[in-house]
């Protein structure tokens, strides 16, 4: 049986309206037939054009146009509710204490799903990108780059004497010691490039658009000097350094997977030469 989906006009395009529209614009159950807001600018406005939602800003319009419809007021104006009853009648308008009691509900839930979804991409101790979200940029990266006819690199890099450090002063003393390594990493690198933990202690390296032919070994040398700067953890100055592998698209790889492989397999390269050090894949 085919379910008619219910039509609803968003009056008031605030925090209220951004949430409703994001949480229910490809719900098959809700149709979004109208936002109406005085305020051109308002966010949720920009959300309603991509999606080819009618946005109005007299509302009596807006009412004559989506019709029949349940009319959601999160203006926080009474007088909105009342002006929309008088059109629609009540039990076609929400409003007032309900409204507000929504638009809370909305706005936490719109929330969560945000906290939600950072936690699922994110890492929880250095709060880097994790390994599904490393590989979405990956991807997204390469497309770019074949797109543009640009090269970028990836760099998967270990770091050396962790293990002794983690298991001598504990496992909290590792988990500084790795937020501050992610820090160090981060700061060696621009803020269109990613930096990633992808498990214990193994980050990645996106660098997009390569503007010269050394500029990821660049960046690596500015790595492992940021890297192998003494940590003070608990009172106490303790050292590691890093082992790099570079690999660069197209040179070394077309896909995610490719250049994963090959930056791996230069790291271990590196380290077999004597570790605080980085290889370039096929030197």
């Amino acid at each position: 049986m085919k379910i008619t989906p219910q039509r609803i006009l968003v009056i008031g395009a605030g925090l209220g309206g951004t949430a409703m529209l994001e949480i229910f614009i490809d719900d098959p159950l809700v149709e979004i037939v109208g936002i109406v807001d005085a305020n051109s600018q308002a966010p949720a406005l920009q959300i309603a054009k991509q999606a080819n939602i009618q946005i109005f800003t007299d509302l009596t319009e807006a009412i004559a146009a989506s019709r029949p419809c349940l009319a959601f007021n999160l203006t926080g104006n009474d007088g909105v509710t009342t002006e929309a009853a008088s059109q629609l009648g009540n039990d076609n308008v929400v409003g007032g204490f309900q409204a507000r009691f929504i638009w809370n509900l909305l706005t936490r839930l719109k929330k969560s799903n945000e906290q939600i979804t950072n936690l699922a991409h994110h890492d929880s101790l250095t709060g880097l990108p994790n390994r599904i979200l490393f590989y979405d940029r990956l991807n997204q990266s390469i497309a770019l780059a074949r797109r543009h006819g640009t090269s970028m690199a990836t760099l998967y890099l270990d770091l050396d004497g962790f293990k002794l450090i983690n298991d001598s002063l504990g496992h909290d003393a590792g988990d500084v010691l790795l937020r501050e390594a992610a820090k160090r990493i981060t700061g060696c690198v621009r803020d269109t490039d990613t930096v990633a933990r992808i498990g214990g202690d193994e980050f990645t390296v996106i660098i997009c658009n390569l503007q010269t032919p050394n500029a990821s070994e660049q960046v690596a040398m500015k790595i492992i000097d940021a890297l192998g700067q003494p940590f003070l953890i608990n009172g106490k100055e303790c050292s590691v350094s890093a082992s790099i592998g570079v690999a660069i698209y197209p040179n070394h790889g077309a896909t995610a997977e490719q250049l994963i492989k090959i930056a791996d397999a230069a790291m271990y390269l590196a380290k077999h030469n004597g570790k605080n050090c980085y290889r370039i894949a096929g030197n």
